[in-house]
């Protein structure tokens, strides 16, 4: 069965929320990601192993965060529009795309701490048995 997982992305340093519900993308599969029609606050998606977002087939503004291996920011871009240029960032292993507005409303700064955060993961089957118990 496949697994469900909702997951948050933090900033730890400021303690604020970026995101409460994450996609979460390989890139490899950084297609995926820009068909994503439209993030609203609230919602992300993280792409693991990218350091630019290609910014043909979006179709709304972007906040960006770029982190390193150690979850921390090391380059932030507000309100990309889509078919603006988009920087590479070398030292990048992930970036994290959010509603624009999210890092001003979040302060969300170079060198802040980002934690990405499972909250729930069980398979289809283990929360069906577990509804099933509690019954």
């Amino acid at each position: 069965m496949e697994a469900q997982s909702l997951i948050l992305a933090l900033n730890e340093t400021r303690k604020t929320l970026l995101a409460s519900r994450l996609l979460l993308v390989r890139g490899s599969e950084t297609r995926l990601a820009s068909l994503v029609a439209n993030i609203h606050p609230g919602d992300g998606v993280w792409i693991d192993d990218c350091d630019h977002v290609d910014t043909t087939g979006m179709r709304a503004s972007l906040d960006l965060l770029f982190l390193d291996a150690g979850h921390r920011v090391v380059a932030a871009v507000t309100n990309l529009r889509p078919g603006s240029a988009c920087p590479q960032v070398d030292q990048a292993i992930g970036v994290l795309q959010l509603a624009a507005g999210t890092i001003q409303l979040s302060q969300t700064q170079k060198g802040d701490h980002v934690v990405l955060e499972p909250i729930v993961t069980q398979s289809v089957r283990e929360a069906a048995c577990a509804r099933a118990t509690r019954g």
